[in-house]
């Protein structure tokens, strides 16, 4: 019985060795990242892949080509160099601002469909060519920067969750559109400066990183976003400010109208750390510590009605109000929807809870 056993494991272990498509790394191009540009005439493409000289050491090097249509890139690219172009390794596809305006539903349909591709890839949109900032990131000599980068900040920072399931999610489903992080280059380094919200697959307007904020509050759990808020709303100087730091959020929504205009409610409760507040607040004092929750939250209350207003005078739905009233509704089409999205009432209400105090001298 034990020969058996061991004669079959050996068999299957045979047959799995067999079957597998062996590829050395250095008889291969594994491209780990991809730019794509708008030309005059037609679509430019950037890959970067590394060259490993030596353990643990790699240096990046990239390819371009252009062609007047997105299919015939990867051929094009491939008569570019002495061996196979593999894209097993993608992380990180960034479209060009100028591409992305224009819409980028041929490139993410191809990346679904690719069974080498994972969902798990980053997606971001370039202020300048998407060439010139992958150029630049070279210097850090890390194929994956990029993509850190946004996790990065998915993880510790303001950027909401976002990756190519989340975009497929957001630009195939109804009642609501995708978001992609914004890259720009500030001093020759590579930087997020923003979210780039979407109308379908085009390009439609930016927000900033504060806005971000609002937004991940609204859609994720805001855990570890910062936001440094005005103690003086727009007259503040520079003093007049308190760092704020989310510990965590949660959101709810309840569809209280559906016709013959949506009506919905969003209650927030934040959980927030204060530090370094200005000599005038003293939260060891009770009543100073309630009463800047309560100014915190009607705070929020109109910066998030500011951020819906924002994206209900660009027809964008990073929400998805639109799915929520959807799920309440047997008639609900989204055409007719978003033709009266610019009456959507909300009503927002913000409970602040500071629960960690830092008091500076």
């Amino acid at each position: 019985m034990y020969f058996q056993k061991a004669c079959l494991s050996l068999l299957c272990m045979t047959l799995i060795s067999a079957c597998s498509n062996q590829r050395l790394v250095d008889e291969i191009k594994i491209v780990q990242t991809m730019g794509y540009d708008l030309t005059e005439h037609g679509v430019k493409s950037v890959v970067l892949y590394p060259i490993f000289e030596n353990k643990n050491e790699a240096q990046l090097e990239f390819l371009d080509t252009s062609s007047n249509s997105y299919y015939d890139i990867i051929p094009r690219l491939n008569t570019k160099t002495n061996d196979p172009i593999e894209y097993g390794q993608l992380r990180m596809v960034l479209f060009g601002k100028t591409y992305s305006q224009k819409g980028i539903d041929a490139v993410i349909h191809s990346l679904c469909r690719d069974a080498k591709i994972g969902t798990r890839i980053q997606l971001g949109v370039s202020e300048r060519d998407a060439s010139e900032i992958l150029t630049t990131s070279t210097k850090y000599k890390d194929p994956f920067y990029i993509s850190g980068m946004i996790n990065q900040n998915i993880i510790n920072g303001n950027i909401p969750m976002t990756n190519l399931q989340e975009f497929l999610f957001d630009h195939y489903g109804e009642g609501r559109d995708p978001f992609l992080p914004y890259i720009i280059l500030e001093r020759g380094n590579v930087k997020i400066d923003g979210i780039v919200l979407f109308s379908s697959d085009k390009f439609k307007t930016m927000i900033s990183m504060k806005e971000a904020f609002i937004l991940k509050m609204l859609v994720d759990n805001s855990k570890n976003g910062s936001y440094m808020y005005p103690l003086n709303g727009s007259k503040s100087n520079r003093d007049d400010f308190i760092l704020l730091h989310s510990i965590g959020s949660n959101v709810k929504f309840t569809v209280d109208q559906v016709m013959p205009k949506p009506m919905i409610s969003i209650k927030v409760n934040l959980k927030l750390q204060v530090k370094d507040v200005p000599n005038q607040i003293d939260l060891a004092k009770e009543e100073q510590l309630r009463g800047l929750e309560q100014t915190v939250g009607s705070y929020f209350e109109k910066e998030i009605q500011s951020f819906i207003s924002l994206c209900k005078k660009n027809k964008v739905d990073p929400v998805g109000f639109g799915d929520l009233v959807r799920s309440q509704s047997l008639n609900w089409e989204e055409k007719e929807f978003y033709a009266t999205y610019e009456q959507l009432k909300t009503n927002v209400k913000v409970k602040v809870h500071i629960i960690q105090t830092g008091v500076g001298e």
